[in-house]
């Protein structure tokens, strides 16, 4: 309470001033975010719609039209999506940004939360380590086969088992009919898939060996490429099977249905300020690279490799096409053990994933 006494402006002319918990990744997905914070100045003087600073990377004022909408607490996430939407289920946060399978594991299990609206598509890359001779997929999916001629099994790093990393190394590993466990006496499987507890420990992980390859976001891929620990070989989009991933939505903005309801105008502006930071990122992404150095602390050189990587769009039909697709690929993985479980009706899963409604109305008001 005492944080936010000071944060009340009392001009707003409105009593209706909400506190908005927003959790977000330290990851290049979430540079929307991280230009509305850097570049408030942009969509203060072009659009209305703003965020002050209180204290850095974590309260913000959120003003729409000189009317203060919500404290915004920002609150930085390290273990990934799950733990996200584990503390959105808690009621700790109010609105996540963090990848789809999280929020679709999730809300199979029961959280009451809504996907409104997309972030951006891509933007993860299959890093292999630098001294294997694979260059790109097909000699890695050789290098794997030829591994287990000689008695090796490959050893592939992944964020966590609900991030889409996950799920996409393992349609890609099926695909190739390569065979795969987690357990690390099984000897009999081709590949054995790591869970890293986000991505912290990769870069260690792959210069000590103990990794052969890792599947991770961006900045990760860059950051191994240009620290000589690794080199991505095959990016997200390109993933088999041929198709399936072209420009697929990663992050998504995740909502509780608590805050849908009760915290509306203050999840609109959100959304709203979130869109129209893609639309600059689009116009120009320079503000993407240095809004990322600044929140992530990373290399310059590090994110301008980074981010030509990511998408950042506001476009959904991918994302409501794609929907049914991430459920029926976790449920044949054996994830889905909720109300998704055997579940196939594409407009059933969406109406119970998606919520469009505050989107739709202020790609109204936007465009």
């Amino acid at each position: 309470m005492l944080l936010f006494a000071g944060c009340i402006d009392t001009n707003s002319g409105s009593e209706d001033v909400y506190n908005l918990k927003v959790a977000y990744l330290p990851s290049d997905h979430d540079a929307p975010l991280f230009v509305a914070a850097e570049h408030s100045d942009i969509f203060m003087e072009n659009y209305g719609i703003y965020l002050k600073e209180i204290e850095n990377k974590k309260v913000y004022g959120l003003y729409e039209n000189d009317k203060l909408i919500a404290n915004v607490e920002f609150v930085r996430v390290l273990e990934g999506g799950a733990k996200i939407m584990t503390l959105m289920a808690q009621g700790q946060v109010d609105v996540g940004l963090n990848g789809v399978p999280p929020a679709v594991f999730s809300i199979d299990q029961g959280n009451a939360a809504k996907i409104i609206s997309p972030i951006q598509s891509e933007g993860s890359a299959v890093v292999v380590r630098s001294d294997i001779s694979a260059n790109n997929w097909e000699e890695f999916v050789l290098y794997i086969k030829e591994s287990q001629n000689s008695g090796k099994t490959v050893k592939i790093g992944h964020p966590l088992p609900t991030s889409i990393q996950y799920v996409m190394i393992k349609s890609a590993l099926d695909f190739e009919g390569i065979t795969y466990t987690e357990n690390p006496n099984d000897k009999t499987k081709m590949v054995q898939l790591v869970n890293c507890n986000g991505q912290g420990a990769m870069p260690q992980l792959l210069s000590s060996k103990e990794l052969d390859a890792v599947i991770a976001w961006e900045p990760t891929p860059e950051q191994l490429k240009l620290s000589g620990i690794g080199k991505p070989i095959i990016y997200s989009g390109n993933l088999p099977p041929e198709g399936m991933w072209e420009n697929h939505p990663c992050c998504v903005l995740v909502a509780s249905e608590n805050a849908i309801k009760d915290k509306k105008s203050a999840v609109k502006s959100f959304l709203k300020l979130m869109a129209l930071s893609n639309n600059e990122i689009a116009k120009n992404p320079e503000l993407a690279i240095t809004a990322s150095v600044e929140w992530l602390g990373t290399d310059l050189e590090v994110e301008k490799h980074s981010i030509p990587n990511i998408g950042f769009t506001n476009e959904i039909n991918k994302l409501t096409e794609l929907g049914p697709s991430f459920v029926k690929v976790m449920d044949e993985q054996g994830a889905m053990t909720g109300q998704f479980k055997g579940m196939t009706d594409s407009e059933k899963i969406n109406s119970i994933l998606y919520d469009f409604t505050i989107y739709h109305e202020v790609m109204k008001e936007i465009e």
